[in-house]
């Protein structure tokens, strides 16, 4: 598990994107944001607790000021939370129960501790439980998602991926955006990205020419661009905080 303080103090918008591999825990502190999810907006507000399960396709328009801490719960590849609940993720407006609780977990965690590692009692109902079937459409789904995690650095045509399941192009764009939130394109692009953050948080030296070609895009300028519109800043900002220990790589 990891943790992280986070600050944004200029206009930002996230575009649709999804965490396929961990939950996250968001504490709000202060400032605002809209969020976005299955065609829901709401206002993020200070004292307001967000859980985003894996999967769960949503978008962030930050106006002006947002600080919040968050906390990341890796989770092993699971399509298990697909139907969590009707809206995806969960907000709790007014949250001083949970406030203590968070924070206990929040400072374990910074500060290395065993118990840091183990999800408070209080917090567990919110993951989705194991062992729920698959539908034959989730099936297909997973099978292109796990094709995509094994072949994201090279160029991967949805034509592609459609003949994987047996799928017209069109009827497969159609199945992966009801089943996941988002086109294969946004979530190709949107796995490059994370896959770069990876790259950056664990390499001593980053060449970002390198890291753009291993994580599939044309060259360091394209790479730059989606960088920024995804996570706010160009990969060398980035660099520079994880190198400070200012930013994980959420």
């Amino acid at each position: 598990m990891e943790c992280a303080t986070i600050y944004y103090d200029r206009m930002h918008y996230f575009p649709m994107h999804l965490h396929p591999d961990r939950y996250t825990f968001s504490y709000i502190i202060s400032g605002s944001a809209n969020l976005v999810c299955n065609n829901s907006e709401f206002v993020l507000k200070p004292d307001t607790l967000v859980i985003i399960p894996p999967y769960v396709a949503h978008q962030t328009l930050i106006k002006h000021f947002f600080h919040y801490n968050v906390i990341r719960v890796p989770v092993p590849f699971s399509f298990n939370n697909l139907n969590n609940n009707q809206l995806g993720l969960t907000i709790i407006e007014n949250s001083t129960l949970y406030k203590n609780h968070f924070n206990y977990w929040f400072d374990l965690i910074r500060a290395n501790m065993a118990e840091g590692t183990e999800i408070p009692d209080v917090f567990k109902h919110f993951l989705t439980g194991q062992g729920s079937s698959l539908t034959k459409s989730e099936v297909l789904i997973k099978k292109s998602i796990m094709h995509l995690e094994k072949n994201y650095n090279r160029t991967l045509p949805v034509e592609e991926l459609s003949d994987l399941v047996h799928l017209s192009e069109s009827h497969f764009q159609r199945l992966f955006k009801k089943t996941i939130g988002i086109s294969p394109s946004r979530y190709l692009q949107n796995l490059r990205i994370e896959k770069a953050k990876e790259y950056i948080y664990i390499r001593d030296r980053n060449s970002f020419t390198d890291i753009a070609y291993d994580t599939g895009f044309f060259d360091q300028s394209h790479f730059n661009k989606y960088f920024k519109i995804n996570v706010g800043m160009i990969p060398k900002r980035y660099a520079d905080l994880v190198k400070n220990d200012r930013i994980l790589q959420f």
